[in-house]
């Protein structure tokens, strides 16, 4: 599984990737996976090829992040973000 940085980012693609990730964790071990709206460096804007919230999620706010389990996962964001 791997992020293209060129993909479109909606909800509807999550289910798949979200399936993807999760048999990666399993590969790997992993009980638990946080994806944040974050690069290496904490900025405040994120680059394109750093949007791993998006393209996991379909959510584009600029505070969030993402949980992700073996059965449940979970997007937290921002108060503001009510529509998303």
């Amino acid at each position: 599984m791997f992020q293209s940085f060129t993909a479109a980012t909606s909800p509807e693609q999550g289910p798949p990737r979200l399936q993807a990730l999760r048999d990666q964790m399993r590969t790997e071990g992993l009980d638990g996976y946080i994806v944040p709206r974050a690069d290496a460096h904490q900025s405040e804007y994120v680059a394109p090829c750093d949007e791993r919230l998006a393209w996991l999620t379909g959510f584009t706010g600029s505070a969030g992040f993402c949980v992700v389990t073996e059965d449940v996962a979970g997007v937290f964001a921002d108060g503001r973000y009510t529509l998303q």
